[in-house]
């Protein structure tokens, strides 16, 4: 059997069902979502390689300049990002409804020295398309 892009996900999709929103005592969903279920016909997981078609970059651009990206340079910076294992996290969210990313964020783990040689992670890049704004999306 061969794999499709859509098989290939920047990282394991498994680690998303490890997070549990009712963990976070500082923020409350209105009404209850979850990573798991972020709202009808809506699914969260990790980039893959087909979400350029889908217009991950589109999305994107409602957060700050992209640029002109044509799709063999985004596979080139997935495979880049992809082959660094625990440290990129791109997450993105779909409409499965529409087949479109409307929201996406990365998370990007970095190893240190201080702190006993500890990790630290940034949260960067956090756009959801403006017909899904209120939803809480961006805040999950």
């Amino acid at each position: 059997m061969t794999e499709t892009q859509t098989d290939v996900f920047l990282y394991e999709p498994s680690l998303l069902d490890k997070i549990n929103l009712a963990d976070w005592p500082k923020t409350e969903f209105q009404p209850a979502v979850s990573v798991t279920t972020p709202g009808e016909g809506l699914k969260m997981r990790p980039l893959n390689r087909g979400d350029y078609q889908k217009g991950f970059l589109s999305n994107l651009a409602q957060l700050t300049a992209v640029g002109d990206i044509p799709e063999n340079e985004f596979q080139d910076a997935f495979d880049r990002m992809k082959a660094t294992p625990n440290t990129y996290y791109v997450t993105v969210i779909e409409d499965l409804n529409k087949g479109v990313v409307i929201g996406s964020a990365t998370l990007l783990m970095e190893q240190k020295f201080i702190h006993n040689c500890g990790k630290r992670g940034r949260i960067e890049d956090v756009v959801v398309s403006d017909e899904y704004r209120g939803k809480q999306l961006g805040k999950m």
